[in-house]
């Protein structure tokens, strides 16, 4: 029967002799957990488990929602009912939502150091307020940023590698990070950064651990599993073996019991702090014995007490954030409207001309589309503040630049007008034709047939500059900004989804906060865009 062994030992290395590790651009010292004062003497034993738990893309979600993110606080308590785990997270961590951008990452690393957070990843968004603020943030973290794959100009950038001993094992870590990363973010996010090939990095990086004695691999990714630009985890796992288990993000793909590919061990939780993974390796005999992977569900987290200290400090950050959400960030000097039927999901509405403006001018793009499912709540007049502007986009999207042609346009905006309802005359039906998908656009007009079958409705498209395009063009080239949600298929946009990135930038809220800062006071905003023009009305103005 299996004897369960306990952790000597949690500390986290730099490998500055024979196992030297390069840390280039995060200063000189490197957290170091205290063993536990209650741990027990080693005693000889031929079995010892190995527990990991991890979390991924949780995008700012730190605080429990009751119904279906954990929380920080509960998933401490988790973890510290094992008191000899390791915590691992793989990345998009420190931006998403307000409570971590108002404080652009910082409140998110004080809550994953009381939280006993060992090493993250870096996932493409945590590059969103640029390479220098993540050196800040590694600076304030008791836990290590680890992106072995990521150079600075020459050098390693923050952590390359690290270790884990547990009870004599010794548990190397390496980390990668998708090297999309260098065309998915801010040009000036990522100056003087290399990403380097993964494969290449993580075969010599498991050749050197398994050099020196490491007993255990695990590569801590944000790379994905499902098909993408960039390296894979599958990948990874093809072609270095060497390697034990893979923590993975990026791909938001939950895998409630791991994958295995060729041997390795591909685990990742659900998004969006949905579920806590934990991955469980038996090593025996001088080897992994066995290594399996679960998930910990929202229903099962939260029937335990959460950890007073994280509980405390949440409290704290969103007490402070509030503070923040009631801050001014303009004038308004008109309500803007965010009504479904008749409003932002059956025709065009200043609101969404305002949101549509906003992407287009923080994205610098031709042209902008915003569905209208994702406008939930009015710009009054007078003082808008942030929490304003958060209420009006709450989901915590960030803005996604791709290349469409006019045609590809055209069947973008076929499906936003997919789903209007109308009578023969052409009046529209707004209860029964209100859906998410309708777009709200900016540096282009359109006109559409209500009455004419789905698929078939676009009657003309103009840019700003009164350049018509030809609806059957698949040569010119327009820059389209519009929210991660749309751009990666959601509302039916699947056409947009199957397209490669060529930017992601920040929040879609700081794109509108900083929109109504640059213009306020906000005034009357025309509408005019749209047009939904049934044949016999048509035919009537040809005659």
């Amino acid at each position: 029967m299996k004897k369960r062994r306990n952790l000597l030992l949690l500390f986290i290395l730099v490998f500055v002799l024979a196992f030297s590790v390069g840390c280039g651009g995060a200063g000189d010292s490197v957290p170091v957990a205290p063993p536990a004062e209650s741990a027990p003497s080693a005693e000889p034993t031929q079995s010892t488990e190995i527990v990991i738990f991890h979390t991924n893309d949780t995008h700012g979600r730190v605080a429990g929602d009751g119904e279906s993110i954990i929380g920080l606080d509960r998933i401490a308590a988790i973890r510290k009912s094992e008191p000899y785990s390791i915590l691992l997270d793989a990345g998009d961590t420190l931006h998403g939502l307000p409570i971590a951008t108002l404080s652009q990452g910082a409140d998110i690393v004080r809550l994953m150091n009381v939280t006993g957070y060992d090493a993250m990843a870096l996932g493409n968004h945590d590059f969103n307020y640029g390479w220098e603020r993540l050196t800040e943030l590694q600076a304030m973290a008791e836990f290590l940023f680890i992106a072995s794959n990521v150079e600075k100009d020459g050098a390693p950038f923050l952590g390359d590698r690290a270790l884990i001993e547990v009870d004599g094992v010794k548990v190397a870590l390496l980390g990668l990070t998708t090297e999309a990363t260098a065309h998915l973010a801010m040009p000036g996010y990522v100056e003087g950064i290399e990403f380097k090939d993964p494969v290449s990095v993580a075969r010599d990086r498991a050749k050197l651990f398994r050099e020196h004695g490491a007993d255990v691999i695990i590569a801590l990714c944000h790379l994905g599993s499902e098909p993408s630009e960039g390296t894979l985890s599958t990948d990874i796992a093809r072609e270095v073996p060497d390697i034990d288990v893979i923590i993975d993000g990026h791909s938001h793909t939950a895998l409630p019991e791991g994958l295995m590919e060729n041997g390795v061990l591909i685990a990742q939780a659900d998004p969006h702090g949905g579920s806590l993974g934990r991955v469980s390796i038996i090593f025996e005999n001088g080897g992994v014995a066995s290594k399996s992977a679960s998930l910990i569900g929202f229903e099962e987290a939260t029937a335990i007490e959460p950890d007073e200290a994280v509980e405390s400090m949440l409290s704290e950050v969103i007490a402070n954030m509030e503070t923040v959400l009631n801050e001014p960030v303009g004038e308004s000097d008109i309500e803007m409207s965010s009504d479904r039927a008749p409003g932002v999901r059956t025709q065009e509405m200043p609101l969404g001309n305002l949101v549509a403006n906003a992407y287009r001018e923080a994205a610098d793009t031709d042209i902008a589309i915003v569905n209208g499912g994702d406008i939930r709540a009015d710009i009054v007049h007078g003082t808008v503040t942030r929490g304003d502007v958060v209420s009006v986009l709450p989901f915590g999207n960030t803005l996604m630049v791709k290349e469409v042609t006019p045609t590809l346009l055209r069947e973008a905006l076929e499906n936003g007008v997919s789903g209007i309802v109308a009578d023969e005359g052409g009046e529209i039906d707004h209860e029964e034709s209100a859906q998410g998908r309708f777009p709200q656009i900016s540096g282009f007009s359109f006109s559409y047939d209500p009455t004419a079958p789905e698929g078939g409705r676009i009657i003309s498209i103009t840019l700003d500059d009164g350049t018509p395009l030809s609806l059957d063009d698949e040569t010119t080239k327009l820059t389209l900004a519009g929210s991660n949600y749309v751009m990666t298929g959601g509302d039916y946009y699947t056409m947009l989804g199957a397209l490669p990135v060529e930017r992601e930038l920040g929040s879609a809220d700081e794109a509108l906060a900083a929109y109504i800062a640059a213009h306020s006071p906000i005034s009357a905003i025309p509408v005019g865009r749209i047009s939904a023009i049934p044949f016999a009305m048509e035919m009537a103005q040809a005659a």
